[in-house]
Formats: structure tokens, sequence, C-alpha cells
């Protein structure tokens, strides 16, 4: 069915959604019922498959049926048995009937083999194909949102869901499905055979059904509701996880490892607490239901022999007939409770999808409606325009606020960090409604254009630019995306991308690259410098030509160099191009045909860069406040050093972070750290491992196997055995009716005792579950936080990945090492003992059943195993992959909207969705086979045992009791073997996630605490830094070096910077200082004598502070985001009081704007800081630190995204802790003015030191840094 009918089941409200009303800005999602939301998924089938889907529903209603008629054979043979002992049949001719009701045997076994193929292939296949049609729906409903949606931190946990909730609703439609539609047929089947047989001993055990349904409906009504809170504490869980991940460097320098995992623990606790509500439930629900169906069978066996005796009925096999039909209905019903939690966590997750497709967007950008004018000039006239975040509705970003900005004109804003100037970006880009007043785009409303069009023809490079996963020439091309140039030939497309490059100045470190334009980034462009990555925005955004170009700071992460010349081609690109500018660097908007100066959302002054000089007002300070020395004799020529112009620089760039292709890394790395070389162990031995790593839950083992021992061996089967032989006994030679009541009470006795064990073992198990769901996740979770950054520099290791990984490994134990492990303990245990039992009583009959049969079946069930191993992995690789694009596209959702990819990442979604499904379909007609062959071969050793046994009863070897008992114990064992078997998708997918997580917890970080660095901290607590002959080349690439033999000194209390071209090996710096990797040769000492390589690196941290160019904010409040960087426990309680946070802030120059918040330092900064503006961000990540009172502070592009007025003042107030405390200062920066008073500064070409002096002392060299000068005074 297609996705439009899909939409419409559950939703009856359409909505032209390019202008639809707000929701009173409140990001509410309102859920299906579970059970409406299930059954609405397979409405994303196709015709085909909901054809196929009616195949494999007759399929397994046939299957259910066949399984029904064993019990008219038995009850035959009960008869024909019955009539031999009695001395009714003669040898051959008893023979000869047996013979026959053998074959029926074989007949029902040929006919489920092939029903059970049929259904479990194509219901598996139905279910890949459906969830790839809802996860494809989800992910569009997703990115299809207003960006308001994402900003109350949904992000991650959409990620998560679309793969997670996607992989428990395709468990609940696939095999499992059949098999409850297997075990409904059979049920039905089994009462009319039953009714058919006797329907008076029926009616009387009809009490059984209502007892049953009640239980299981009860327990499903409850089990639903909790897991529904469950799935929402995981959705939060999640969204945490992401935010964290992608912070996995300031994690590392703030040693907020412990207390990141106690923050997800809450999450953790949460979810345990209402799990284990279910102890409880599964308790009863177990307990009543072997109850209910082992009393019903005492009552049956006593009704049947009274009614024989009254001679109501033929004989005992009619009674056996009725007895045992019940017994499989009732089964049937039991078979159902473990598969509930499937069902119940598919129709849960269901819901949470189907919430979030449902929600009507504010703002669609797939809405085809919508104006596309064809003479539109460019021209933006805005308004009386007023507007708060729907986050914050009660603080006023702009207000009343007018603007004409003529078409062909280059219009720059220009403010004080928060002043509204991003927040005009966002209104153009239709990210938001304003609350008040209109844009004009050329005369027309923005809400009556359609969005695509507009989004298309206007291009925005942020200050904090977003690439995608992908190739150089890849994310260049998303630029093309919407334009005529779209689906032009690969030719065509590569000239217009390096056309955009060299327009970008990104052409020649480009070139540079591993594989050119070819060569692939990494995760949101992880393997570039900043510089790289904001040249490759700008080419992006340039290559459409679009009629209006937003740049919002899109030069501060460059270079001076790059900066003038990128500069330079964004004017050239700006020419009769309508051009919005955000600025801090004046120098970059001189040019400027208007200059609007903003304050707290209004225009203060507006004019060209002449007229507001001489008007002597603000603009005119801000001027002044950044140039350099402009009493300076500029007239000497200035040198070039080793002919490093802009352009030579750029040739000579190379990765921030080297790599090469796939094939290169694996060989590089050990097996140790590549998981993909490590070899996977078995299903008992990873089991083992995980009990073992678990010894605080050793008690409820021993408890489970406990009752799993005293289950199998005194209950279901082999009690069961030994009791129906005694019954049938009781009826030879004559009927001895006293006898036969005793043994119908004893199955009464029996139900009383499984009653007990039952509810043990269903509340352990539901306890064991939870707790190692807990487990399982803190453990991976916090295993992530301990690695090194080589682990996420890896190209597997994607955080979308990562997360998949969390959720579905977690999820997997959690299925296996609850009720599955307890009910497959129990079930071996039954194997073992039954065959024991059969062989004991008759060795003859006994050998050949069990040894005929047993091991064939474990031979068909393990091959399964094999294959699914095998085709799981292959699977969850590509699910993996997917849910990497889902992750960055969300997380970057505000880059996707400007470049209206929406579609562009729907493709490369399904792509790989489509690839997880043609790769495994062939495997799994081939692997169903075996499936099927496990669940039927148990009747072809019922044909075999009846065959075989008649014959020993003929020849006088064994006797009636004795037949019953054995060929019973065989039939019981079979049928435990293939329950085992049932369980093999929880085999595979756990075994490969019990691998990965022991693997993961095992692996250690080469830079970490240990037993032989606990105690090693820095003596002077890091007054000195010397730094010998430094190499350094990334791990994943040996062979290409970063730094080339970089030699220099910090001394205490120094103010030192590093400057030069983008890429050329200053953050690399930083992270050498911080310690995220230790250097491939040479040696940093600390203190004059202590070798930073041998120094605990927890303790080492505490001394010092980091400040990166793109700041990371964690969920929760400012305040809470400021003491991250305090020395706290895991528990992150802080003795820091307000006043000490109050001190920080003002250094930093925030606080007041969080004074000036409704709630002030108890604001919600958002996921990742969403709420923030990048220079707020930026300002609370320096009270952050300064917090800290470190020894040393590391800012890389520190003040980057501070207006002139905040970049004096913080930059004052970090010298005057430096100075006051001694504190060594170590800083990276672009803009020149910000390390004019530096006590050393160094510039940096190639890997190498090419200048180092203070400011002066390098403009007299009239040298590169004197360049980079020049380059920026205005």
């Amino acid at each position: 069915m297609s996705r439009d009918l899909a939409d419409k089941i559950g939703s009856d409200t359409t909505v032209d959604v390019a202008t639809a009303d707000t929701n009173d800005g409140k990001n509410v999602l309102k859920q299906l019922p579970a059970s409406r939301a299930y059954l609405r998924v397979f409405s994303y089938g196709s015709p085909t498959i909901l054809t196929l889907q009616a195949v494999a529903v007759i399929a397994a209603c046939g299957s259910g049926v066949a399984l029904a008629m064993v019990n008219l054979v038995l009850g035959n043979f009960i008869t024909l048995l019955s009539g031999f002992s009695s001395g009714r049949e003669i040898p051959d001719d008893f023979l000869s009937a047996a013979t026959e009701q053998s074959l029926y045997f074989v007949y029902i076994g040929i006919a489920r083999f092939g029903c059970i193929y049929l259904y479990s292939t194509i219901m598996t296949y139905a279910a890949l194909r459906i969830g790839r049609e809802l996860r494809h729906d989800y992910l569009r409903s997703a990115l299809r949102q207003d960006i308001s949606f994402f900003d109350y931190g949904s992000a991650g946990s959409i990620s998560m869901q679309a793969t997670s909730n996607g992989r428990l609703i395709q468990l609940g439609i696939s095999e499992k499905l059949g098999q409850i539609i297997q075990a409904v047929a059979t049920f039905i089947a089994a009462f009319a055979i039953a009714f058919a047989s006797q329907w008076k001993l029926t009616l009387i055990l009809l009490c059984v059904v209502p007892a049953l349904i009640l239980m299981v409906g009860t327990a499903g009504g409850i089990d639903a509701g909790i897991e529904t809170q469950m799935l929402k504490v995981y959705a939060q869980a999640a969204a945490f996880t992401e935010s964290t991940l992608s912070s996995i460097r300031v994690i590392h320098a703030f040693n907020l490892g412990p207390r990141i995992v106690s923050r997800y623990a809450t999450y953790l606790d949460q979810a345990r607490d209402l799990g284990k509500k279910k102890n409880l439930l599964y308790g009863l629900l177990f307990a009543g239901e072997y109850f209910v169906m082992f009393a019903a069978m005492g009552l049956a066996f006593w009704q049947g022999i009274a009614m024989i005796a009254r001679g109501e009925v033929d004989g005992i096999g009619t009674v056996f007939t009725v007895i045992f039909s019940i017994v499989i209905a009732a089964a049937m019903l039991n078979s159902i409770p473990p598969n509930m939690v499937t069902f119940t966590r598919a129709a849960t997750a269901a819901s949470e999808l189907f919430a979030l497709i449902d929600r009507v967007s504010q703002i669609d950008p797939f809405h085809p409606g919508g104006k596309k004018p064809a003479d539109s000039d460019g021209s933006i006239d805005i308004r009386g325009l007023t507007f708060s975040y729907p986050t914050r509705p009660d603080v006023i970003v702009l207000e009343d606020f007018n603007l004409q900005i003529p078409a062909g004109k280059v219009t720059a804003l220009v403010g004080s960090s928060g002043s509204g100037k991003s927040t005009i970006i966002g209104l153009l880009e239709r990210w938001y409604n304003p609350s008040d007043g209109k844009i004009l785009f050329s005369g027309t409303p923005l809400e009556q254009l359609n969005l695509q069009w507009l989004r298309t023809n206007m291009r925005l490079v942020q200050q904090e630019p977003v690439l995608f996963n992908g190739t150089v020439f890849e994310n260049i091309c998303h630029g093309l995306v919407g334009t005529p140039w779209e689906h032009a030939s690969l030719e065509d497309r590569l000239l217009r991308v390096k056309d955009a490059a060299k327009t970008a100045f990104a052409h020649d470190f480009i070139e540079n690259l591993p594989r050119k334009y070819d060569t692939s980034i990494g995760e949101r462009g992880g393997l570039l410098s900043g510089g790289q990555k904001q040249r490759i925005a700008i080419a992006r955004s340039i290559i459409s030509q679009p009629k209006i170009l937003l740049l919002d700071e899109a030069t501060s992460a460059l270079d001076p160099h790059s900066e003038a010349i990128v500069q330079k081609a964004l004017d050239r690109a700006s020419k009769d191009r309508t051009t919005i500018v955000i600025a801090h660097k004046l120098k970059t908007i001189k040019s400027a045909d208007n200059i609007v100066v903003m304050k707290q959302g209004k225009i203060i002054e507006q004019g060209q860069h002449g007229e507001l000089i001489a008007c002597g007002g603000v603009y005119s300070t801000l001027v002044r406040a950044q140039e350099l020395s402009p009493d300076e004799d500029r007239s000497q020529p200035i040198s070039s050093h080793e002919g490093q112009d802009a352009s030579a620089l750029e040739k000579t760039e190379t990765l921030g972070r080297h790599h090469s292709d796939a094939h290169k890394r694996l060989d590089l790395l050990s097996e140790r750290e590549d998981y993909e070389l490590v070899p996977a162990t078995g299903i008992i031995s990873t089991v083992a491992s995980l009990v073992r790593h678990t010894p605080h839950l050793k008690w409820w083992y021993l408890i489970a196997l406990c009752t799993s021992i005293l289950g199998a061996s005194a209950g279901i089967y082999p009690g069961q055995a030994l009791l129906l032989g005694n019954v049938m006994d009781v009826f030879h030679p004559t009927l001895d009716q006293r006898r036969g009541y005793f043994f119908a009470l004893m199955f009464f006795i029996m139900a009383i005792g499984l009653l007990i064990i039952y509810m043990v073992m269903g509340w352990v198990s539901n306890h064991i579950a939870q707790s190692y769901g807990y487990d399982i996740r803190k453990h991976m979770f916090a295993s992530y936080l301990r690695q090194d950054l080589r682990f996420f520099d890896r190209p597997e290791n994607t955080i979308g990945s990562l997360i998949s990984r969390l959720d579905s490994d977690a999820q997997s134990l959690f299925e296996l090492m609850g009720f599955n492990i307890t009910l497959i303990i129990l079930s071996v245990i039954t194997v073992i003992i039954c065959s024991i039992l059969s062989i004991a009583i008759s060795w003859r009959l006994g050998l050949v059943g069990v040894f005929a049969g047993i091991p064939v079946m474990v031979l068909g069930g393990y091959i399964r195993i094999k294959i699914e191993t095998k085709m799981d992995a292959e699977i969850d690789t590509r699910l993996r992959e997917s849910a990497s694009i889902a992750s960055e596209s969300i997380t970057a959702i505000r880059t996707v909207s400007s470049l209206a990819i929406e579609n562009d990442i729907l493709l490369r979604y399904t792509a790989k969705l489509d690839t997880a499904m043609s790769e495994s379909l062939m495997t799994l007609v081939f692997m169903m086979g075996f499936s099927a062959f496990t669940q039927s071969v148990e009747f072809f050793i019922l044909a075999l045992g009846f065959w075989w046994g008649s014959k020993l009863i003929t020849m006088g070897n064994i006797d009636f009791y004795e037949f019953i008992v054995s060929f019973m114990a065989v039939y019981f064992s079979g049928q435990g073997c293939a329950t085992i078997f049932t369980f093999t998708s929880s085999f595979t997918k756990a075994n490969a996630a019990a691998n990965y997580f022991l693997w993961l917890c095992n692996l250690e970080g080469t830079i970490k605490e240990s037993d032989e660095n606990r105690d090693v901290v820095p003596a002077a607590g890091c007054t000195l830094y010397e730094l010998e002959d430094i190499q350094f080349a990334y791990p994943l690439a040996p062979e290409h070096l970063v730094l080339k033999g970089v030699s220099l000194s910090i001394h205490p209390g120094q103010f030192v910077a590093f400057v030069g071209a983008s890429g050329c090996g200053k953050s690399t710096m930083i992270s050498l200082i911080e310690r995220f990797y230790d250097p491939t040769s040479g040696r940093i000492v600390i203190d004059g004598a202590q070798d930073l390589s041998k120094l605990n690196p927890r303790r080492y941290r505490q001394a010092v502070s980091l400040v990166q160019q793109e700041p990371t904010m964690f969920p929760g409040s400012i305040r809470e985001n400021i003491l991250m960087g305090t020395d706290q426990g895991a528990t992150g309680d802080s003795a820091v009081d307000d006043a000490a946070i109050e001190s920080a802030c003002r250094a930093a120059n925030v606080w007041d704007f969080v004074s000036s918040l409704p709630q002030g330092l108890s604001t919600p900064c958002g996921m990742g800081g969403a709420q923030l503006s990048g220079g707020q961000r930026q300002r609370i990540a320096i009270a952050r630190a300064l917090i800290r009172n470190p020894s040393v502070i590391l800012l890389d592009e520190a003040t980057s995204a501070l207006d002139t007025e905040s970049e004096k003042i913080v930059q004052a107030a970090l010298m005057d802790a430096a100075s006051s405390r001694n504190r060594i200062t170590i800083a990276i920066a672009h803009r020149v003015s910000t390390i004019t008073s530096a006590d050393r500064i160094f510039v940096f070409h190639r890997g190498r030191i090419v200048e180092a002096g203070t400011h002066s002392e390098l403009l007299a060299q009239r040298g590169t840094y004197a360049k980079m000068c020049e380059a920026q005074n205005i």
C-alpha cells in the first residue's frame, strides 16, 4: 500500500502546512493506541506484499491445523494399542494399522514443513519491506518538521527511533507473527477436533479458555502501558547519548566521563524501575497459565475415567484425543506470552513512530504548494517584524523590526552576540514564522512561496559549517540540489564543483588530499580542519549561483591569507546578487552597500562604512577597537617566507586528520582495535562471559537455574510422561477407577507445584532481564566514553552507528538474558531429562527415538544459527550505516533545510535499506528451509517411534506402560528441542551483540589512567612546557606527518599564540597538549622533568581547560553546563555556589545576558545548546573553562564567535586571570587582534614553526605574520 494511504490511516487531518498555524509553540505529539498503531503498520505493505502476507497467513493456519491433527492420530493409535493390549487385535493387523497411522505423521510432517517454510519466509521478507517503507516515511516526516520542533531536543530520539523502533516493529510483524497465527489456528482446530470426538467432555474443559484469555489479555494491556513509558525514557536517553558523544573531546578534556555516565544512568534507572513493575505481572501470568493447564488435565482425566466407567465414552483413545487437544490448545495459548513482549514492543514502537508521522508541521519543506516566481529580483522587505523563539516565548528577540534589503546589494548586519542577527537569517530561511509582521521576497510574503524554491534560491554559509559523511565532491554537489544542474552528467557536475572550489579557495588543498575530490571527509567533515570545512561550505553555497547569499560569519574559521582571498571570492559572488552578511570581523563588510548595526533586536544605526565612521557612533567605536597598529609604517615590502603566498600555503595543506582507504586502515590497526577482525565466540561461551560480567546477579541466576531444573524435571514434560503412562495403565487389563482418580489428582497437585515454580521463574526472569538491560546500556555507554579519540576517528564508529549499536545490542541481550534464557535452559534440561527417561524406561525404543531424531534437529538448528548470524551481521551493518545518515541529517537539520536536500537524504537512507534487503533475500530463502525442518522433524520422529514401538510391542520387548512413557518422553524431548530453535533469532542477534559488548568492555585506550600512572601527576602544576622535536601523524594515517619536528618552550604565566594557515597543525598542537593523542616521536616535558605521556591523564587534565572553536553545550541548564568545568565526582554534586558561577560569567561577559533571562542560570540550553546563539554558547564555554581555575587554558579560536565588545572584555579577563594566577594561556587565533599582547607568537607552516616572536618583533621581520596583520587592518 502506498505511503499516501498509510498517511491517511490514523490521521484524518490534512492541513496546508505551508500556512499552518502554530501549536502555541508547544512540541506535542499525539500517540495512537498501541493496538491501532500495530494494525496500521501493515498499511505500508504494497499490494504484492499484502497478497504474499495473505498467502503466509493461510500457510500459518495450515501449519496450525496440521499440528492439531496430531491429536486424532494419537487418539487412534492409543485405541489400537489399547485393543491390542486387551487381546482384541492380532499382531499382524495391529502392526499394519500402526504403520498406517505412522504414515499420517509423515504426511503431517511434510505439510508442516511446507507451511512453516512458506509463512516464515514470506513474513520475514514482508517485514523487511514494510520496515523499509516505515523507516523511510518516519525519516521523511522528521525532515519535514519545522525547526522549532527540534529546538525541544528531539533530534537524538528521532535518529534512534528510526532504527531501534523500526527494528522492534520488524520483529513484531515477521516470523513470530506467523507463529502466533499458527498458535491461534491450532487452538481453534484442536477444540474443533475435541468437540467432534466427545462434546460433553470438551464442554467441561472449556473453562480453560476464558481463564487463559483473561490472563493473557489483562497482562498484555498492562505490559503495553509500561512498555510505552519505557520507550519514551529510552528515547530521551538516546537524545542525551547523541548530544554527549558529539562532544567527546570536551568530555575527555574536563574528565566528565563519570558525571556523564551518572546522568545517563538516571534515564536507565527510570526505565529499570518501570520494567521491574512487570516482575509480579509475569510471575502471575506464567504461574497462572501452567496451573490452569495442568489442573484442566487433572479434571479431564477425572471426568474421562468416570465417563468411561459409565459407558459414555467408547474408550481411552477418545479421552486422549480430547485431553491432548485441550492440552495442545492450552499450550498454544501459553506460547503467546513469551512472544507477547515482542508484539507489545512492536505496537508501542509503532505508536511512537506514528506520533511523529502524523504531526502536522508548521513549515513543511515537502509541501508542493506555493508560488515559484519566474521574475523575482531578490529584494527583501522586512516590515514590523516581532519574534520570540517558541522555546522561550517570554523573551522578545526582535521587536517591530523594519529593514529594506535592495536587490543586488550587500547588506551587513553587525552588533553584539544575541542582538538578533542570526535570528534574521533563521526567519529568512523560514525556519520559523514571525510572531508578528512579515517578510516580503520580491514583493511576495515568504509564507506564500514554495519552500523548496525559496531555499534553493537562498544559500547560506553558517558560522559553524556542517558537512556530511561522504566525499568532497558529494558535499559540494549538495549545493546543486533543486537546480537545473542537479542531474547533469558527472563531467559537467565535476567542472562546476571545481569552479566553485577554486572560487572558495579550496581547490588547491583538495587536490592534495589522498583521493582529491573523491576523498571521504568523515562524519560531519571531521577529517578536515575548521577552515577547510568552511571553504567547502562556501563552495557548496555558491555553486548554484543563488539569487540571495546569506553569510553568517562565513570566514570566521579562516586564516588571514585565506580570509582575504575568500573574501574577494565572496565579493565577486555577491556582485549583482542580494547578499546579507553577518560579521564580527568588520574588515569583511567594509565595502557593503548598507551596514545595519543592531542591539537588543532593534536597529540603532545604518549606512555605508564611511558614513558610519563619520557619525562617530557605535560602529565607529567597533572599527577602532579592531584596528591593529594604525601608526605603523607599512611602506616597507613584506617578504614572503619560503615563498609562502596564500596559494603556496594551500598547495601544501593536507587533511587535519589524514586517512587512507578502509583496507589500508585495517592493515594499520591491530586486531584488538578492529572489531571486524576479532574472531567471534559461540553462544555458550558468550553467555558464560556475560554471566561472569554481572556477578551481582549470581543469586538471581542460581534461583532461575534451580526453578528451571525443577520445572523441567518435575513439571511440564518428564512428569507428564510418567503420569500419562500411569493413567493409561489403569485401563489394563481392566479399568482401575480408584487408581485412575489418584493419578488425575496427581495432575492437580503438579499444577499447584508448577504454580509456585513458575511464579518464581517469571519474577526472576523479568528481574534479570531488567537488570541486564540497565547494565548493558550503562557499561556500553561508559566504554564509549572511555575510548581514545582514535576510536571515534574510525569510519565505522560514527555517532549514529554507535547509538544504533547501544540500543539494538542492549535490546538483543535483554531479550536473550531474560525470559528467553530461562525458557532455553528449561528446554535444554527437558531434552536431557526426557531423553534419559525414555532410554531408562525402554532403551530399545528410547535409543532409536533419541538418536534418530535429536541429532538431526540439532544439526538443522545449528546450520540455521550459522546462516542467520551471517545474515544478521550484514543487515545490521547496513542498518547502522542508515542510522548514521539519519543521525547526521537530523543533528544538522538546519543545514539540511537550508540546502533543501531532504529528498537527497532520503535517497541515501533508503539506498542503505535496499542494500540490506537485497543482500539478505537469498540467504533468507535458504535459511528458512532449515528453520522449517527443525520444527517439522519431530513428526518424522513420531512416525518412527510409533512404527518401531509397535514392532517392539508385537515382539513382546516392551509393554503398554513402557511404550507410553518412553514414547511420550521422546515426543516431549523433540518438542523441547524444537522450542530451543524457535529462539534462533534471539541466539544470533544476542551472540553478535554479546561479542561486541565484551570486546568493547575489554577495549582499553592507550591514553588512560592505570596502576602505573595513577600517582604520577604534574609536580609543579604545569608551569613549564618544553616540546622536543615533536612529530605527529594521526593513527589512521601514519604515512602523513601533520607536525614535523616542532620544538618550543612555554614558561610560567606566558600567553602563547599559534597562528598560520588552516590545516597547518595548530589544532593538532592543542590536541597533543590536551593529550588527546601522544606524539609519534619526540616528547612533551612538563615542569622541566616529567614526560607528559607518563602522567595520569585524568589528574593532568584537572589543571587544563579547553575552549573549542565550535563550543559544545550539554543537555541541561546554563548552570549545569558551567559546572561541567568544576572538578566534581560522578554524581555531579558541587560545592560551587552561584557567586562563583556569576564571577566566571562576568569574566566571560555573559552574565548580563544570563541574568536577563526569566529563568536565569536555570535556563535550559537545549540539545547541543540549540536555544543559544553561537556567541552565547562560546561565552558560556569560556565561563565553564574559567570556573575550573586551571593552570593552563587552551583557546582554539575561543573568541571567534564574539562581537568586538565582548571579545575585548573576555580577552582582558583572560589576560588578567593569566597574570594574576601565573597561568599559561595557549591560543589559536585567526583574528590577529586577539593575540597582539601575546608573550610569544609561533607561526606554523607545513607542520613546522617558521616564525616566532612577539607581535612587534614579527611585524619588524616583515614576513608571514606581518602579512596577516596587514590583511586584517580595516
